[in-house]
């Protein structure tokens, strides 16, 4: 049963164990820290919501489907997994393998450790030691006209980056929209 409770989750980023919560796959941004000088790539981390266990009519569907039960039956099997693993998890703890582990809080509620620290899989690039990063960071999000880039790997470290205005190619745009057009035109009236 957990074999098609973790698909389910892959599949659809929400399951929902009836009577204890519900799982999650959420993303992160990418985030640039102009402090620090660091920039950690986008990720997707896995969220566990106790209070939230509204019945999912398509996980039964799926269940059902993949048990070659009726929706009934795979219900039934469902809640009784979902009982195991709550009772396992207030007993000292369950190990969900993909997705982390479910433990008892000194309140006797039922909390959620992920099994991957996102910041351990991907690390965090440092801008202020990378060879690309001989550039201010504020030049690099200039609100200014849009600007391209280069680096010279020969030029000294105080000009390692230079910038030069975008060349404006819109009438190209322009020209290849009025011939298909015309050819649309030229098809539908002749």
């Amino acid at each position: 049963m957990y074999d098609l409770f973790y698909n389910y989750l892959l599949v659809n980023h929400k399951a929902v164990l009836p009577g204890l919560g519900s799982f999650s796959i959420e993303n992160v941004p990418a985030k640039l820290d102009f402090v620090t000088q660091s920039l950690s790539a986008p990720a997707q981390k896995i969220v566990f919501n106790a209070n939230h266990s509204v019945i999912d009519k398509q996980f039964f569907f799926y269940l059902s489907k993949e048990l070659k039960v009726s929706e009934q039956e795979a219900g039934n099997q469902l809640n009784q997994f979902a009982q195991k693993v709550k009772d396992n998890a207030l007993n000292g703890g369950i190990e969900l393998p993909g997705i982390g582990s479910l433990q008892k809080s000194s309140a006797d509620e039922v909390y959620f450790v992920p099994k991957h620290n996102i910041l351990s899989v991907l690390p965090n690039i440092n801008l202020r030691h990378s060879i690309a990063s001989g550039a201010n960071l504020v030049d690099l999000y200039d609100a200014g006209n849009a600007r391209i880039i280069k680096q010279s790997e020969n030029a000294p470290p105080e000009t390692k980056i230079e910038t030069t205005d975008k060349e404006d190619y819109w009438w190209v745009y322009a020209i290849i929209l009025a011939v298909m057009g015309l050819g649309a035109l030229l098809y539908y009236y002749i």
